[in-house]
């Protein structure tokens, strides 16, 4: 069961292009991302795919630099909370996300949801890795 859940994450972290490693188990996740590319307006462009996916919910801005949200990870009602605050100058995103209801995890591996999140996440929004942050 535990090598099913590790070969979704790596799909996940290779479709995304979001670096694998160890503490992809964790219960928090912290990853600096950038948009593709930098353009005018990439920060309003992100806002809106995060709110239009259907994994996301109570999303709540706080001013232009930080976005609070839920979201769901998998196919149940579970979900991750998460954070996106943003840097114009530099282009970058940091994305927080925690796991906040004990989920069950990817595939049955008990751990890994949150980092299954930013790879989701990094896709629906049209983020790739800039560097992950522990």
């Amino acid at each position: 069961m535990a090598a099913v859940g590790v070969r979704s994450l790596r799909r996940r972290a290779g479709a995304a292009g979001i670096p694998l490693s160890a503490e992809a188990l964790d219960d928090r996740q912290t990853h600096v991302l950038r948009p593709v590319p930098v353009s005018d307006g990439w920060q309003e462009r992100v806002r809106e795919k995060l709110a239009a996916s259907e994994r996301a919910f109570l999303v709540a801005e706080k001013g232009q630099e930080e976005i609070h949200f839920r979201w769901r990870p998998g196919r149940g009602k579970q979900s991750v909370w998460g954070s996106m605050s943003f840097d114009a100058p530099s282009g970058d995103v940091v994305l927080g996300l925690r796991d906040g209801e004990g989920l069950l995890g990817v595939a049955g591996l008990g751990k890994g949801s949150s980092f299954a999140a930013v790879c989701q996440i990094a896709g629906a929004t049209g983020l790739e890795s800039g560097s992950a942050r522990v």
